[in-house]
């Protein structure tokens, strides 16, 4: 087995191929990540993964999900650790980036036992949850189109 430290390159894509990469700050996380990765950067995206889903469900016992100040703590939270969550943020390339990656990293450390398999998943879906609760519309048809879902707008009747 040979490992070569100092001489590995980093990937580089230009504007178009990143923004084919993750054209969505949400995603579904279908195809795990192909690059190669330091090991320093693996545990450094694996700590601030676990912190951003320990600050979920912290919030999500703490505070009424979906309210303002929910909200607002979530999006502090996810600013300070430098994931995605927002569409249209110029240079997102390397926070979705982040995000995919450390969400396969944890999806490998957390498939362990049953308990840390439904833990896991609650945090991500209420991540999930509140991504999309801020999507703008648009950006919402754009996401489902791209994921290949169909859906037809249902007007309010009271």
């Amino acid at each position: 087995m040979q490992f070569s430290g100092g001489n590995r390159k980093r990937l580089r894509l230009g504007g178009d191929q990143r923004n084919a990469s993750y054209p969505h700050s949400l995603q579904f996380y279908l195809e795990p990540p192909s690059e190669n990765i330091s090991l320093i950067e693996f545990e450094s995206l694996a700590i601030d993964r676990v912190k951003l889903l320990k600050t979920v469900e912290n919030l999500g016992v703490s505070h009424v999900k979906g309210t303002e100040q929910y909200q607002s703590k979530l999006e502090a939270e996810i600013r300070r650790l430098k994931f995605s969550f927002r569409e249209n943020v110029e240079n997102e390339y390397e926070r979705r980036r982040r995000d995919h990656i450390s969400h396969f990293i944890l999806r490998l450390a957390y498939c362990q036992s049953e308990d840390l398999r439904r833990w896991f998943i609650q945090q991500e879906m209420d991540l999930l949850r509140f991504r999309f609760s801020i999507l703008p519309k648009d950006k919402i048809q754009s996401f489902l189109k791209d994921s290949h879902l169909q859906f037809e707008a249902v007007s309010i009747v009271l």
